[in-house]
């Protein structure tokens, strides 16, 4: 019986570091793929000195937009004049080739 007892403290102490070393492997892994780990701040830092805003990204975002509208070329056509489009119950003003795409009725 004392030697029941003794094995099966035995298992109980190895089995709890092994559950420990479990979890201290998950925690490390965890923090390898977690968004704020030090990996990827020294990274982010290597590149940046601070983390940008959304108000900083956002002005970056609406910047390239402006940029990509620049440069695309619009219809010079006296055609293709903005006006009054209806599409179904209400009125836009578009192109009349944005009105047709669109399926609505030119004005």
């Amino acid at each position: 019986m004392k030697l029941f007892l003794a094995l099966v403290s035995a298992l109980l102490l190895c089995s709890g570091c092994f559950v420990l070393d479990e979890i201290e492997k998950g925690q490390e892994i965890m923090a390898a793929h977690s968004p704020n780990s030090d990996s990827k701040k020294d990274a982010a830092e290597g590149s940046s000195d601070a983390p940008k805003t959304a108000r900083e990204r956002l002005a970056e975002y609406y910047a390239e937009q402006r940029a990509k509208a620049a440069g695309s070329k619009k219809s010079d056509d006296p055609a293709d004049a903005v006006g009054a489009c209806r599409i179904g119950r209400e009125t836009q003003f578009t192109r009349r080739s944005d009105c047709k795409l669109r399926g609505g009725t030119f004005l």
